[in-house]
């Protein structure tokens, strides 16, 4: 009640003409140069005189009731949002480094190379020969390569591998009534390779007196060793009747010939080589036609290669 007289006998003091007087605000600018978005200030009615009013919203801890807002004048509390996401975020441009090989230089060709190309497309028979002589140019340089390096291969065979003449020597002659035995030795002096000795075809060991034949016969094989040495007998069919014609006791020498070609077949591994011996011997001899005591006086042999 007290209240209600107050107000009235302020309103008595007032002139017909002036009408009620609103209250200032509560909050009054500080200055002239507030923000032109901060909200209008609010006139409220004083809450001393209204009824509670009865809430509507159950009673919340972390919440003020509104009257309470409304006396303090401040903004009402807004409840908390998720943020919300980002926008797109705009793609940003990308630099690429491109690296170049040195060998790989992009230029653009000289205009005589256009030229070249017409030239050759315009003589493609032209072309055809000079490839087709070309190759043929290289055929025979690599011909010549290898036929130099084949008769190297076979010039170094021949000097390596070069078979050395066998050595013939007579060391004892026996003569009886019907034949002759006639006892060599051989020798390969050929050090890498081995011999083999054989009759040639249609060949015959001849012993021979004054051009007049004495005996005949042929060679027994024989297989030599490297840098080898044997004895071997050779069988001559045939006399002394009639042939030689000497004093009986007579102590002069009597001087025969013994010749022979025969085949050589020199080998060492892979390597082969094909010879013909012709061998020829001076032999002086004593007491021929006692036939009980024949004595070699000298003998000399000679042997060549053939071919």
């Amino acid at each position: 009640m007290k209240t209600n007289l107050h107000h009235t006998s302020r309103n008595s003091h007032l002139s017909p003409m002036e009408g009620p007087r609103r209250p200032p605000s509560a909050t009054a600018p500080d200055s002239d140069d507030d923000k032109p978005d901060d909200p209008p200030s609010v006139w409220h009615r004083p809450t001393s005189s209204l009824p509670a009013l009865p809430s509507l919203d159950p009673p919340s801890h972390g919440s003020h009731h509104w009257r309470n807002h409304s006396l303090n004048l401040s903004p009402l509390p807004t409840t908390s949002s998720p943020p919300l996401p980002p926008p797109d975020s705009i793609p940003e441009l990308e630099t690429y480094v491109v690296q170049v090989p040195r060998d790989q230089v992009y230029w653009t060709p000289p205009p005589e190379h256009a030229k070249y190309v017409e030239k050759r497309s315009k003589n493609p028979e032209k072309n055809k020969k000079k490839g087709c002589s070309k190759r043929l140019l290289w055929f025979f340089i690599i011909l010549v390569i290898f036929g130099f390096l084949l008769g190297a291969i076979i010039l170094i065979l021949h000097f390596a591998f070069n078979p050395t003449l066998p050595v013939f020597a007579v060391e004892r002659l026996t003569v009886n009534p019907s034949n002759f035995e006639v006892t060599f030795r051989a020798e390969n002096p050929t050090s890498n390779m081995g011999v083999r000795y054989m009759m040639k075809k249609n060949g015959v060991v001849s012993l021979t007196y004054k051009n007049k034949s004495l005996g005949s016969g042929k060679f027994p094989g024989l297989s030599q060793a490297a840098s080898g040495s044997d004895k071997v007998n050779v069988k001559l069919n045939g006399s002394t009747k009639n042939a030689v014609v000497q004093p009986r006791g007579s102590k002069q020498p009597v001087v025969l010939m013994l010749n022979m070609e025969l085949k050589a077949e020199y080998e060492a591994g892979p390597v082969k080589r094909n010879k013909e011996v012709v061998v020829t011997c001076d032999v002086k001899v004593k007491g021929l036609l006692d036939a009980k005591k024949v004595e070699i006086v000298s003998e000399n042999c000679e042997s060549e290669f053939k071919n």
